[in-house]
């Protein structure tokens, strides 16, 4: 493990210095900033997976069920006694999405190897995530574990849209929501959603918080041009769309610009609603556009209520206005603070909607061009410190500078920061962790 230094107090300060002194702006290859540490606690240059032997790895390889250079690390979560009471070990998880062909396992354990290396191991196993059996788990981007101990996963459905084979995308397998019992390892319900609600052939189901005592979902759909909020009401198995101007890529979106590491994206204004965050009373969606500045919230009650239409919810958001970069994941932790990721700046930012301050001044509590390159998705350990994947997706997804996997610098890390409070969850009335 490797502990490394960051923090907002130097921000300013260190724009102004040069490399030569250690500190530098964010975007500058390499540059990492002086202040509160963070720890790397994992890091891959290229993904790789717990086999049977080496004879089941070649075959997987000579077979194409494995491409490594497919494989990327997005979502994340951890399980703990302090997370839920019936995971009496320490466990990480960690996604691959089935962005293209080759992924043995789209839902993971992070584990070490014989020879000590961090891969993964398929989670429940591998069996329960054949790709070829629209039964199973076909893809996951993202999941959260509540206090009970209950994996709520999200199965994208939908398969090999980023880098599809020859054959195209595979549009066969409708989305659905699945439900694992961490601690039997057993699915214990599955919902699958309609096309009305998330249409097969082009939704991207995203990101996931949870009302533990109501037990709903909020589901991000960053699926082309009509993005949205899903709500899942555990109780009563059914579904929910919301969409409207504040969901979708455009008008919001049209003027952005966005620069990563020195290189301009113009593709990603067209992407919409992405990271969500449950305010800690669960009275507030917060939500943000992956192609976009803009912060937005919106009342929950009314989400919830499945008779409210889309003209009573719309008169309820909020634009919170513009964020200092686009995140991709935000997450709340219990006593009010927002952190985001800022895709642009290398940053993690953290925000304090009570006290009254602007989100475009949001703190910016770590900055490493090296280790925060694209800051993916969180995840508490409701021990103090909040982790997050990082994975230079620009560089996967789009042109010119392609990713390098045979060079000696890692792509993807999974990072811990200290941050003295806990999970969005725990400050739920009636939750307790």
């Amino acid at each position: 493990m490797r502990f490394l230094v960051c923090g907002a107090a130097f921000f300013a300060l260190a724009v102004a210095q040069s490399a030569q002194d250690g500190v530098c702006p964010a975007g500058e290859a390499g540059c990492e900033q002086a202040g509160t540490p963070y720890e790397v606690v994992h890091e891959w240059v290229q993904l790789d997976y717990l086999w049977d032997s080496p004879a089941a790895r070649m075959e997987a390889l000579n077979s194409g069920a494995f491409q490594p250079e497919h494989n990327t690390l997005t979502g994340l979560k951890l399980c703990n006694p302090e997370v839920a009471a019936k995971c009496t070990r320490d466990m990480m998880f960690g996604t691959v999405p089935r962005w293209a062909p080759g992924v043995p396992g789209t839902l993971n354990l992070v584990v070490h190897g014989k020879d000590g290396k961090s891969v993964l191991s398929p989670w429940p196993s591998r069996e329960a995530q054949d790709p070829d059996d629209c039964r199973k788990i076909q893809y996951v981007q993202s999941m959260e574990i509540d206090p009970s101990g209950i994996m709520w996963v999200v199965d994208v459905g939908r398969k090999y849209f980023a880098k599809p084979p020859a054959s195209g995308p595979d549009d066969s397998c409708p989305p659905k929501m699945v439900l694992i019992d961490i601690a039997t390892e057993q699915i214990i319900q599955t919902d699958v959603l309609s096309q009305e609600v998330a249409p097969y052939a082009s939704s991207f189901l995203n990101d996931i918080v949870l009302d533990v005592p109501r037990q709903v979902a909020y589901i991000s759909d960053t699926g082309g041009d009509n993005s949205a909020i899903v709500v899942f009401d555990r109780a009563g198995r059914r579904f929910r769309r919301f969409e409207d101007d504040s969901t979708r890529p455009l008008p919001g979106n049209q003027d952005a610009k966005f620069d990563i590491q020195g290189t301009s994206y113009p593709q990603l204004p067209s992407f919409g609603t992405d990271g969500i965050a449950l305010a800690p009373e669960g009275d507030l969606l917060y939500y943000c556009h992956l192609g976009g500045f803009n912060l937005y919230s919106v009342d929950t009650q009314l989400l919830r209520d499945f008779a409210a239409d889309t003209e009573r919810i719309s008169a309820r958001v909020v634009n919170h206005g513009r964020m200092p970069s686009n995140p991709d994941g935000m997450a709340f932790g219990a006593d009010g603070s927002l952190f985001f990721g800022g895709i642009t700046t290398d940053t993690l930012y953290r925000w304090l909607p009570a006290t009254g301050a602007s989100i475009s001044d949001a703190d910016a509590t770590a900055v490493s061009a090296k280790d925060l390159w694209w800051i993916d998705t969180f995840a508490w350990d409701n021990r103090g410190s909040l982790f997050a994947t990082t994975n230079r997706l620009n560089a996967w997804f789009f042109p010119p500078v392609p990713m390098n996997f045979s060079g000696a610098d890692p792509n993807f890390r999974i990072v811990k920061f200290p941050v003295g409070t806990k999970s969005y969850m725990c400050a739920q009335d009636g939750v307790s962790c």
